[in-house]
């Protein structure tokens, strides 16, 4: 018997029907947005006015309003003023079922209209709340990025800003706006004169550098975790300005090698620092002296003196020893070429050419002013200048990416045969390896393993009586608040150990990673605490604000060029001094430039003292010079002096107010 092979019903095609035709158009509108739902909606008022209208009139209806039959157009009047909720004495029930069609579509109306007003508004407030609609200011200074240094950099500016009637500083970042901004209000309180601008954004997308109009920046900054992030920041910089902006660009990076190819491929326009690199030089300077520390610090944040550069025509000819005393209110450092050279601490007779500038300490701008070239009204005889810089011992506790930069920086500056030793977890270092990469002139480095407690490590650092003591924060592997809260043990477990074994005063230098454990460490007794993030901040602050004291800071910091020393007070005869004038004079007779003092008796640090002051220095003071790397000879300065120039203690006029 054969079978039929039955063949496969194919479904029919469904068409979409005229119902759900309409209802996928309705949906699309209201996935527009409000705008297109309050179009439509004007649109359903406008159709229901007409053809309640129509109705009126094509029916005859009398009473509406309680008159007789209308025309359309007056029709059309009182139909829109019931739907805009205006009541009306209808008579008969056919004028009062088109009035109560028309009251319902009037309810039906408004209530929508409110809701959708309401939530338009709700939607750009929640818009704004999230930091994506665009910045029109112009002449700002613009951080790209987020990090735990942000509110140190924008404190500075702040206080930089005093002076100026309409400061902006503007973040963008990928935080979330809100975020930022109560950050903010609680580390930096009052902001003056600054209105501080948050954006929601990628720093690395040209589009997100647009809205925060970056092509209108007086300056720019790049911060950010990682060296990745601020490479790919710079690059999206240079799309969003067509190259690179006007604006000069800070940009931190940790790296020194990166740091280095970036600074090589961007040019002068980018300023690179290296944290580390900065950090490094900074701990083993202030290790060198007790105050030095404090000394920099000083220079770098805004709240007090800080470094200018300026020309002064009426000083082209006269050498840098006479330049030093032609400033009341003003502490020189050294000159600034035409070509943009920086010279610090030049020779004392060194002539002022047409074009240079002179770098100067001043409490604002509008205090660097020349006040007439004048000499000391005492001639010093300086003590022989003569530097016998003992042997010393160093502990150095921990060992992180730091470590061998301030190796590098303490071997530069110390004698021969001065002993480092390296005390270190064999848990986390590899103590072959590290003895192996150290390469040293100087130092005589010993390198010892005890347990990690911090009563351990100061129990091997007693055993040979020490100068200096310099504990660096772990930056691998633990968070901030671990690596400072051991820092500080360790710091406490030092101190201890140096009193009871009547160690006399040692002298120890801290890093560590957070600003506000600053009071913590000062309670354990330490000299000199090093905050990484807070003065690689203030660093960056100083330059976002003057592009050209970059060159200024890179010298100043570098151990192979002049170096900032607290001196004895004999060596410029300062116990004899009337002001500090007379030191300035003395210092300068010897090669060195005077900037400051620090009392014995309660370790202030006083920079850039007005010259003509009395001043009663002692034997245990020291004097905050610039000096060179090398001796200098004593150079003879010209004694003629111009009869209109005020000597030293005369009345001068007072600098400018602040601001």
């Amino acid at each position: 018997m054969a079978t039929t092979k039955k063949t496969p019903r194919r479904s029919r095609p469904v068409g979409a029907g005229l119902r759900a035709r309409l209802r996928y158009q309705f949906d699309n509108v209201f996935s527009r947005g409000p705008s297109a739902v309050m179009a439509l909606l004007g649109i359903g008022t406008v159709a229901v006015i007409v053809l309640v209208s129509a109705m009126i009139t094509g029916l005859r209806l009398t009473g509406v309003n309680g008159g007789d039959s209308l025309g359309f157009v007056e029709s059309l009047w009182l139909s829109f003023l019931r739907v805009t909720g205006k009541g009306f004495n209808d008579k008969g029930w056919g004028a009062r079922a088109i009035g109560l069609v028309v009251a319902l579509a009037s309810i039906f109306i408004t209530s929508t209209f409110i809701g959708l007003l309401t939530s338009s508004v709700n939607q750009r407030i929640t818009a704004l709340r999230k930091g994506r609609s665009a910045v029109v200011e112009h002449d700002h200074t613009l951080i790209l990025g987020w990090s735990n240094r942000i509110t140190t950099i924008v404190s500075e500016l702040v206080v930089a800003n005093e002076s100026r009637k309409r400061a902006v500083v503007v973040i963008l970042a990928d935080v979330d706006k809100t975020k930022m901004e109560d950050t903010l209000r609680d580390a930096v309180g009052d902001l003056r004169t600054t209105k501080v601008v948050c954006r929601t954004g990628d720093p690395s997308l040209p589009v997100d550098l647009e809205r925060v109009n970056i092509n209108g920046a007086r300056s720019v900054v790049v911060i950010g975790g990682n060296d990745a992030v601020a490479v790919t920041t710079l690059l999206a910089v240079r799309a969003a300005g067509r190259g690179i902006v006007g604006a000069p660009i800070v940009a931190e990076l940790k790296s020194v090698a990166t740091a280095n190819t970036v600074r090589a491929l961007f040019g002068q326009r980018v300023v690179v620092l290296s944290s580390e690199a900065t950090v490094a030089e900074l701990t083993a300077q202030a290790c060198r002296q007790q105050g030095l520390g404090q000394v920099f610090r000083e220079l770098l944040d805004f709240d007090g003196d800080e470094v200018y550069l300026a020309p002064f025509p009426e000083l082209v000819g006269r050498c840098y020893a006479e330049a030093q005393l032609a400033f009341e209110y003003c502490a020189i450092l050294g000159i600034r070429t035409a070509a943009g050279d920086v010279e610090l601490n030049p020779s004392p007779a060194r002539l002022v050419e047409d074009g240079d500038e002179l770098i100067g300490i001043a409490s604002d701008d509008s205090a660097f002013v020349c006040t007439g070239v004048r000499r000391s009204p005492r001639q010093l005889v300086p003590y022989p200048s003569v530097d016998l810089t003992p042997k010393r011992r160093t502990v150095l506790v921990d060992w992180s990416s730091l470590g061998a930069r301030v190796v590098e920086e303490l071997d530069h500056s110390a004698t021969p045969d001065s002993t480092l030793e390296l005390i270190v977890d064999p848990a986390v270092v590899d103590v072959e390896a590290l003895r192996r990469s150290l390469h040293v002139r100087n130092l005589r480095v010993e390198i010892s393993t005890p347990t990690s407690r911090p009563e351990a490590i100061a129990a091997q650092a007693a055993l040979t009586p020490f100068d200096e003591a310099i504990v660096l924060s772990r930056r691998d592997g633990s968070s901030a608040g671990d690596a400072d809260a051991r820092t500080l043990l360790t710091l406490l477990a030092l101190h201890k150990v140096v009193e009871d074994r009547g160690m006399g005063h040692v002298r120890v230098v801290a890093e560590l990673l957070e600003e506000r454990h600053g009071p913590l460490a000062q309670a354990t007794g330490t000299d000199d605490f090093i905050v990484s993030d807070g003065l690689t901040s203030l660093l960056i602050a100083q330059i976002a604000e003057r592009h050209e004291l970059d060159q200024v800071f890179r010298i100043l910091f570098d151990p192979s060029g002049p170096n900032v020393e607290l001196a004895p007070t004999d060596r410029y005869s300062a116990t004899e001094a009337g002001c500090f004038a007379d030191v300035v004079a003395s210092a300068s007779y010897q090669g060195h430039s005077a900037v400051g003092f620090r009392r014995a008796q309660d370790g202030v640090v006083v920079l850039n003292p007005p010259k003509s002051t009395p001043l009663a220095l002692r034997r245990a003071d020291e004097i905050v010079v610039l000096r060179p790397s090398r001796s200098v000879a004593p150079v003879e300065i010209p004694a003629e002096v111009p009869a209109e120039v005020p000597a030293a203690g005369a009345a001068l006029p007072a600098p400018h107010a602040r601001g």
